[in-house]
């Protein structure tokens, strides 16, 4: 049992929208005993989550403490939780720190509480916290469990599912297709036999793009002539439009989206990687809004009955274990591939979110403290 958790906290205000290393400070504590219904876990990787930054300087990771709503993969090494056994390898929410203490009866952090169907699959009263199969376990690392098997493939699967079936015939435009749900949704309409086109930043990462994920095409979205080249690549209109980005790129998109198709919204990318941030809504907007459905998309989508999804994937983690078997049989045969960027070593955090703003990257980001 360790004496001490090495943790790291948000030390300094953000200045100008701009993170840098100093925001950051290490501190040490004791690890508290525990109580009944309380386990010790071991953080083995985290996922660093687009919209950090934004939880930094809008006051949701307050000035002195760590961010607890990251999505880990950990070991449990101590438990007086019934819902935890030791030895147990679980997903849950953690703070930038290498030991944390959970429970099975906490609920999430930043999110509302789930379904009773998700409580009871997995057995805890957060969606995000649960014990992955011992099969799992055995035939993929940390960094898969959390990035295909967690919210990135989770969103990608569900999303294409509820806009779907993706059939051969279907023109399907991908946004932030290097990015972590859109590298994995891009594949999977890629595998349903669809004519796939994926936008990204700059050619080489378009190049990446079509070279590793198999796409039939990738469009530089910062291009002059991006419209130009969207109307080429899709002359007979777009049926399905993956977008995690938001802004003006959703409303170029859109305008070329064809009647009956289908729009899958989970995320607002443009907004959280921005230079600048925006002052933050003052009252919570809908999750449409927020993920840039504005007024003039949602008159296009209506006037062209353009089916549109826009969910948190919680909405299905009642289904979360066929996910994983099909995900994982995709998987096995080689035709889907886990993408993701790894930085090694707990010391390594504060230099990995600061460059999550700063550097390209393809699939999710993830620090890994501890070695499998």
């Amino acid at each position: 049992m360790p004496g001490t958790l090495r943790r790291w906290v948000y030390a300094r205000p953000i200045e100008d929208d701009t993170l840098r290393l100093e925001q950051f400070a290490l501190v040490e504590a004791a690890v508290p005993e525990l109580s009944d219904g309380e386990a010790l876990v071991r953080v083995k990787l985290v996922n660093i989550h687009s919209s950090t930054r934004a939880r930094m300087a809008r006051g949701l990771t307050a000035l002195g403490e760590t961010d607890f709503s990251n999505y880990a993969c950990a070991q449990v090494i101590a438990s007086r939780d019934p819902a935890f056994r030791e030895g147990d390898v679980i997903a849950c929410q953690a703070g930038w720190q290498d030991y944390q203490v959970i429970r099975g009866q906490d609920g999430p952090v930043h999110y509302a509480p789930p379904q009773e169907l998700v409580k009871a699959l997995n057995g805890t009263n957060s969606q995000w916290c649960y014990v992955f199969r011992p099969a799992m376990v055995k035939m993929w690392p940390a960094e898969v469990l959390m990035e295909m098997f967690g919210t990135s493939g989770m969103t990608a699967y569900f999303g294409l599912r509820e806009c779907g079936p993706i059939v051969p015939r279907d023109r399907v435009a991908v946004a932030g297709a290097t990015g972590s749900v859109g590298s994995i949704a891009a594949q999977l309409a890629k595998i349903a036999g669809a004519y796939v086109v994926g936008f990204a930043g700059g050619a080489e990462r378009c190049r990446w793009v079509v070279e590793t994920l198999g796409l039939d095409a990738c469009l530089d979205y910062r291009a002059d002539d991006f419209e130009e080249q969207l109307k080429a690549a899709f002359p007979a209109g777009v049926d399905v439009f993956s977008d995690g980005i938001g802004g003006v790129l959703t409303e170029t998109v859109t305008r070329e989206m064809n009647r009956g198709g289908r729009l899958f919204a989970y995320g607002s990318a443009a907004a959280f990687y921005a230079e600048r941030l925006d002052a933050g809504p003052g009252a919570r907007p809908t999750l449409r809004r927020a993920f840039g459905l504005t007024d003039g998309i949602e008159a296009r989508l209506k006037e062209r009955n353009i089916k549109s999804e826009a969910w948190i994937v919680d909405a299905f983690y009642h289904e979360r274990l066929k996910a994983e078997d099909d995900l994982s049989r995709q998987l096995i045969s080689g035709a889907l591939k886990p993408i993701n960027t790894v930085a090694e070593g707990f010391e390594s955090l504060p230099q990995a979110i600061v460059d999550l703003y700063q550097k390209g990257r393809s699939g999710k980001l993830q620090v890994r403290f501890h070695p499998d």
